[in-house]
């Protein structure tokens, strides 16, 4: 059986993963999302595995349609949580990693029952977790048209589709360099890259996981810094070094 303080500290011990309290929740969470929805004999050895704390109230309720679709669990988990979806997609991630890392025997069974991008974290967890953010190595962890529509419906401004991101920003061209200075200063922080192209009224940015020509997690938290520069830059202000 997976002992529970233990399933807890390694959640915890991921980097994206704010503390213990959010771990405890997230894998509560994850855990009565994605039991009903995977193959019966998998969910019995599931629930066989996982310690008192974490067994549902009433497993009879357990629905017989199997996981589709990666962007549905991730909305579920997110709004358990109140979480955006991609939060709700990368803790979904991490918590099965670890499951499968404290059950191995678990592990080929509960890959089957799942979308093939939250299977790849309970086949490859280290790989997975840097793809959900660098699209580094290996098959990409990339957003699906429905986790990617509900992070643009808070960043009304940027256009595009899972390829790649793009916002176009009309600025006086004092206010140009400013601006590209302070995009630049964000994209070495996050260690992630930005594509910017002066246009004749100002500048547009373009955000995407080059390595998999696809749009990540990393993306969106791009995307939502610059927002925040260009709030600064394009009222007057100089974001910090």
């Amino acid at each position: 059986m997976i002992a529970y303080q233990s399933l807890v500290d390694h959640v915890t011990a991921h980097e994206g993963v704010g503390d213990a309290e959010e771990a405890r929740r997230a894998i509560g969470a994850v855990v009565s999302v994605v039991a009903p929805r995977i193959a019966s004999d998998t969910r019995e050895k599931l629930h066989a595995a996982l310690p008192p704390a974490l067994q549902p109230a009433d497993q009879e309720g357990a629905a017989e349609t199997g996981v589709t679709d990666s962007g549905d669990v991730a909305r579920r988990v997110a709004r358990e949580l109140d979480r955006q979806p991609e939060r709700g997609l990368y803790l979904t991630g991490v918590v099965l990693s670890e499951i499968a890392e404290s059950s191995p025997d678990l592990r080929e069974e509960l890959a089957a029952s799942l979308p093939d991008e939250l299977a790849a974290w309970v086949a490859d967890p280290v790989g997975a977790a840097g793809r959900s953010d660098t699209g580094e190595s290996g098959a990409p962890s990339r957003l699906d048209e429905e986790t990617l529509r509900a992070a643009l419906n808070r960043l009304p401004d940027w256009e595009g589709d899972t390829h790649g991101l793009t916002r176009t920003v009309r600025l006086p061209a004092d206010r140009v360099r400013p601006l590209v200075d302070a995009v630049e200063r964000i994209s070495r922080d996050l260690d992630h890259g930005v594509h910017h192209e002066v246009t004749d009224d100002g500048v547009a940015f373009t955000v995407r996981t080059a390595s998999i020509k696809a749009v990540t997690t990393r993306d969106i938290e791009l995307a939502e810094r610059i927002e925040q520069a260009v709030a600064e830059v394009g009222s007057g202000g100089r974001p910090g070094p």
